[in-house]
């Protein structure tokens, strides 16, 4: 065999210009019989020699590898070795090929089965570890989250398109009416009696006052097409009394599907009476009630401030804004928004199905916020509970004070609470495949309990010398630290979304 060709067919299998097959082929060629019988034809200059095919760069000097016998040995057992390897290597594509086909009616979770098929493919490990990563409840979880804002900003449009009609064809928006004409009622209300107000025709504002007796007003607005159809139109728009035993009930009356007419009332009230407000379609507001109040409506909305009571309200579209009220509140909704501040009673509840509902400076010993799809914002609140429930809505809660306990749990959502100090009741945050914050603050002694599934948890926090302590792992994960003093049972755990929890630093001493 030549022993210059073996060798430039070893070189060039040595950088990769032919495959082991190649190589093997060439040798093969050259060990046979009609080689041997045809030595190879010496170059005539200046011609270069004809390089074997395929085609080479011009071969480098090569050492003298002493006898042709071994050098063709290990030349064929190179060759050898890599028809393993090619073999191995098609082998185990072969099988990572089968494992797909099974992948595609298996139940398992289609990147978990495609990423146990390449495990074992060279140059296709990443692709599996990023597959392993991952969490089909995160990707949900992130799909419902993007679904729900989006579907907010389509309410928000949509609110200010209605706001908009109503403003085209409501009183306000319309050219002057046909007629207005000025209503009034008066009503007697025993000593904690309740008031009742029942307007289908437009808006209802009632006012504490120091008068003896309730006194309703509004003016009756007709749209029409002469002042004789007008006419007509107000005379059938009548406001009643009637007398029950523990208060009267004050009713806008008229005939069925009535339109063209409009009236807003405004409710001068007694203190020391309870009033209840019902508007189908109008806005309702109560302001310096000393008694307490019920408000409902479908889409209004519904505002009560300055109140020395209970209060209850209720709407199915409309928003709800309620503020320094003194007594428990109540408030529910389908798809409407919640603002509550400065509420210090007993209890505070609020419960909606997709709107959102921020809570603000409060001090009632227990605070109760449930949405489906809505998120939650609390800060400021002082008390013995504080507890937040949703199913796929966020939960952002700052600056928490509960002696008796904190409670955060969502399904798909992200939690955040940020206590304050001093931390003396228990704190449970739990989410099954959201992400969850705790941000402790500096100098709270508390016994933190982490554990997650599949996800990450990160934590830092500060020990009594100053010095800051860390914890980073992934995976199924189960940590237990004891913070300052240790104490106040702060447990965290999520099914597959991540843990941060963190301690602030101590602010450093001026001057130094």
């Amino acid at each position: 065999m030549p022993r210059e060709e073996n060798l430039l067919i070893l070189k060039m299998l040595q950088e990769g210009t032919i495959t082991a097959e190649q190589a093997a082929e060439l040798l093969a060629a050259l060990d046979s019989p009609g080689s041997r019988a045809a030595p190879p034809t010496p170059p005539t200059p200046p011609t270069p020699p004809t390089p074997p095919t395929p085609p080479v760069p011009p071969t480098p000097e090569v050492e003298d590898l002493g006898d042709g016998g071994e050098t063709f040995a290990r030349a064929r057992a190179k060759i050898a070795q890599a028809r393993e390897t090619v073999a191995g290597m098609q082998e185990r594509l072969q099988g990572a090929h089968d494992r797909l086909d099974k992948a595609e009616g298996s139940s398992q979770q289609p990147w978990q089965a495609v990423a146990d098929a390449l495990k074992d493919v060279p140059g296709a490990r990443s692709i599996s570890d990023a597959l392993r990563g991952v969490d089909p409840a995160r990707i949900a979880a992130t799909a419902r989250r993007q679904a729900r804002r989006v579907a907010r900003q389509v309410r928000s449009s949509l609110g200010d398109i209605e706001q908009g009609l109503n403003s085209t064809f409501s009183g306000e928006g319309r050219s002057a009416p046909t007629l207005s004409e000025e209503r009034s009622a008066n009503a007697s209300v025993p000593a904690g009696g309740t008031l009742r107000v029942r307007n289908t025709l437009g808006d209802i504002e009632a006012v504490g006052s120091d008068g003896e007796q309730a006194v309703v007003s509004g003016t009756v607005r007709v749209w029409a097409a002469n002042d004789a159809e007008a006419r007509a139109l107000a005379d059938q728009v009548t406001l009643s009394v009637e007398q029950h035993t523990d208060g009267p009930t004050l009713s806008v009356g008229h005939p069925s599907k009535f339109k063209n007419a409009q009236i807003d009332l405004t409710v001068q009230v007694p203190h020391n009476i309870k009033v209840s407000l019902l508007s189908p379609a109008g806005d309702i507001a109560a302001r310096d009630i000393r008694g307490g109040v019920v408000l409902a409506t479908q889409s209004g909305d519904v505002e009560a401030r300055e109140i020395a009571g209970d209060v209850a309200a209720e709407t199915v579209s409309g928003d709800i804004n309620i503020g320094a009220v003194v007594g428990n509140v109540t408030v529910s909704s389908a798809s409407g928004d919640m603002t509550l501040g400065r509420v210090s009673g007993q209890a505070l509840k609020a419960l909606t199905q997709s709107g959102d509902i921020s809570v603000r400076e409060t001090t009632a010993q227990s605070v109760d916020a449930e949405t489906v799809s809505g998120d939650v914002i609390a800060q400021g609140i002082s008390g013995r509970a504080f507890r937040v429930r949703t199913v796929s809505g966020d939960v952002r809660a700052v600056e928490i004070a509960a002696g008796d306990e904190i409670l955060l749990d969502t399904v798909s959502g992200c939690l955040e609470l940020s206590p304050r100090n001093p931390m003396s009741g228990t704190a449970t945050l739990g989410a099954v495949s959201g992400d969850v914050s705790l941000r402790l603050p500096t100098g709270a002694n508390a016994q933190v309990s982490v554990s997650t599934r599949s996800g990450d948890v990160r934590g830092r926090w500060h020990l009594p010398d100053g010095s800051e302590q860390k914890v980073d792992a992934s995976g199924m994960i189960s940590v237990s630290e004891t913070l300052g003093e240790g104490g106040a049972p702060v447990a965290i755990s999520t099914v597959s979304g991540d843990i941060e929890f963190t301690q602030e630093r101590a602010a450093a001493a001026p001057g130094v």
